[in-house]
C-alpha cells in the first residue's frame, strides 16, 4: 500500500524526509537549550513533522469536499491496511510525547486533537482535497493511547520521573477544551456529515483469496496472477465485493454469493499479452459477426448458462471498434430484464479483454407491476426537480433478499447521468443504491 501511495512522488518524499530531519534537529537544539530530555523532544518533533507531511501536505488531485464520513462499523478499520497504518502513525506520537513531557493526559488529548484537526483540514483545505473519515480519528486516537501507555509503562519500569497530572489539570482542560470547541464550531458551520455502513477496504482472508483464485481460474485457466485481494463492504444491504488486483488488470467478485464477476484483463486499443486467448481461434475478427462467433465459442465452454433462453447482440467498442467488440447476452421475461448478465469483450486480436458474468441462482419471482414507463419517468423527473430524463428500463433488482421490478430512469445533471429507481409496484422512488448491472460500454437493452 505504501509503495502505491508514494509511487511517482519522489520529490515529495525527499522534501518530507528533509522536513522530518530538520524538525528533529530543531527539537533537539531547542530542548537542549531551554528544556530537558533533548532526544525525546527530537523524536516528538520528527514524528509530528512526519504526520503533518503525509496527511496535510501530501499532494493530492482532489478538491474541497466539505464532507466527513461517519463509519457505523467500528470494527472495520481493524481489518484494513489504512486503519492499521493510522494506528501505527500515532503510536510514536504518544510514545515520544510522554517521554518528552512526562505527563500522559495532555499527550493523549494532544494526539486526539491533532487527529481531529487533520481530518477537518482534509475536508476543508483546498491543497489537501482528501477524505475525512471517522475511522481515521478512531484509529489515530487508539494509536496515541497505545503509545502513551507504552511510554508511561517504560518510564515507570525504569523508575524515571513522571510529573503530576493534577498539577497541570487546569491548563490542560483550558487548552484542549478550547481546541476541541474550535473544532466543533468548524464542524457545525462547514462540515456535512455522511453516515455509511463501511468506508475502507478490508484485508481479505485466506478463504476469500482462495475463492477469488478459483473463480478466475474457471474463466481464464492460469492466465492471470493475483497481486492482492481486498474486501469492500456492501452498502444498503448489498453484497460485499472482493477487489482483486491482477498483475495486468483487475477484477471484482460479489461476496460471499460469488454471483457477479467483473474482469478487466486489458484496456488498450493495442492487444497485448494480458488478454485471454480463446481455444481454436487463430484469426483476428474483422467485424461484429466474427467477434460474436469467438465470444460464443468462449461462452459455450465457460458459461453455458448465459446462452440458454437469452438474446445476444454484438456491437463495437470505440468509434472505429479500436477496442474490439462487446458481445452481450440478456434475458427478458414479460418485459422485465432478468438479473442474468454475460458480457464478453473481444479485442482486435480475437482474445477476451473484458468480462462480466452474473448468474443469479434460483427462480426470480416478481410482485405485480402496476406502474407504466411513462408514470415512472414522471416520478423520476419530479424527484429530481424537473431534470432531463431518458427512456426507462424495467429491471429485476434484488432488494434486501427480495426481487423487485423497478424502472431505471437515467437523469441528466450537467455532464453527469445518474439512475433513479422507481418501483414498478408502488410507484415510489427507491433511494437505495443498486449493483452495477453491466459493463460501462454496454448500451441500454
Amino acid at each position: 500500500m505504501l509503495q502505491a501511495v508514494f509511487n511517482g512522488r519522489g520529490i515529495f518524499v525527499l522534501i518530507a524526509v528533509a522536513a522530518v530531519i530538520i524538525s528533529g534537529l530543531l527539537g533537539y537544539l531547542g530542548a537542549k537549550r531551554y528544556l530537558h530530555r533533548p532526544w525525546s523532544y527530537a523524536g516528538l518533533a520528527a514524528v509530528l513533522a512526519a504526520e503533518l507531511s503525509v496527511t496535510i501536505f501530501f499532494p493530492s488531485p482532489g478538491h474541497v469536499s466539505g464532507q466527513c464520513v461517519l463509519n457505523r462499523n467500528y470494527g472495520e478499520p481493524f481489518a484494513t491496511e489504512q486503519g492499521l497504518l493510522n494506528l501505527a502513525m500515532f503510536v510514536p506520537i504518544g510514545f515520544f510525547g510522554v517521554l518528552a513531557v512526562r505527563r500522559a493526559l495532555p499527550v493523549f488529548l494532544g494526539g486526539a486533537l491533532l487527529s481531529v484537526f487533520t481530518e477537518l483540514c482534509q475536508a476543508l483545505a483546498p491543497w489537501v482535497g482528501r477524505s475525512c473519515d471517522s475511522s481515521d480519528v478512531q484509529m489515530n486516537v487508539l494509536g496515541a493511547g497505545v503509545g502513551t501507555l507504552a511510554a508511561w509503562a517504560a518510564v515507570r519500569g525504569t523508575r524515571g520521573e513522571l510529573l503530576s497530572e493534577r498539577a497541570a489539570l487546569k491548563p490542560t482542560a483550558i487548552i484542549f477544551g478550547a481546541g476541541f470547541l474550535a473544532c466543533a464550531v468548524v464542524w457545525k458551520i462547514w462540515i456535512t456529515p455522511l453516515a455509511l455502513d463501511s468506508t475502507s477496504l478490508q484485508i481479505a482472508g485466506s478463504d476469500e483469496k482462495a475463492q477469488a483464485q478459483q473463480v478466475l481460474a474457471a474463466a481464464f485457466d492460469d492466465h492471470f496472477d493475483i497481486a492482492n485481494v481486498q474486501l469492500q463492504s456492501g452498502q444498503n444491504g448489498g453484497s460485499d465485493t472482493l477487489l482483486i488486483t491482477l498483475e495486468t488488470g483487475f477484477a471484482e467478485l460479489s461476496w460471499p454469493d460469488k454471483e457477479q464477476l467483473t474482469v478487466s484483463l486489458e484496456n488498450s486499443s493495442e492487444p497485448g499479452p494480458g488478454s485471454f486467448p480463446v481455444a481454436d481461434v487463430s484469426s483476428a475478427p474483422k467485424d461484429d459477426g466474427d467477434a460474436l462467433r469467438i465470444a460464443k465459442r468462449y461462452a459455450q465452454e465457460r458459461f453455458p448458462w448465459g446462452l440458454e433462453g437469452s438474446h445476444v447482440k454484438s456491437f463495437p467498442v470505440g468509434d472505429k471498434a479500436e477496442f474490439g467488440w462487446m458481445v452481450s447476452w440478456r434475458s427478458r421475461i414479460d418485459g422485465v430484464l432478468m438479473p442474468m448478465r454475460l458480457d464478453v469483450q473481444i479485442n482486435r486480436a480475437g482474445r477476451v479483454s473484458q468480462l462480466l458474468t452474473r448468474n443469479a441462482e434460483g427462480s426470480v419471482t416478481l410482485p405485480p407491476r402496476r406502474v407504466s414507463e411513462k408514470r415512472a419517468i414522471a416520478v423520476a423527473s419530479e424527484y429530481s426537480g424537473g431534470a432531463k430524463t431518458g427512456p426507462g428500463n424495467l429491471l429485476a433488482i434484488r432488494r434486501e433478499g427480495e426481487w423487485r421490478a423497478q424502472w431505471v430512469v437515467p437523469i441528466s445533471a450537467g455532464d453527469d447521468v445518474y439512475p433513479v429507481y422507481v418501483d414498478a409496484e408502488t410507484g415510489k422512488v427507491d433511494e437505495r443504491a443498486s449493483p452495477i448491472q453491466g459493463l460501462p460500454s454496454t448500451p441500454p437493452a
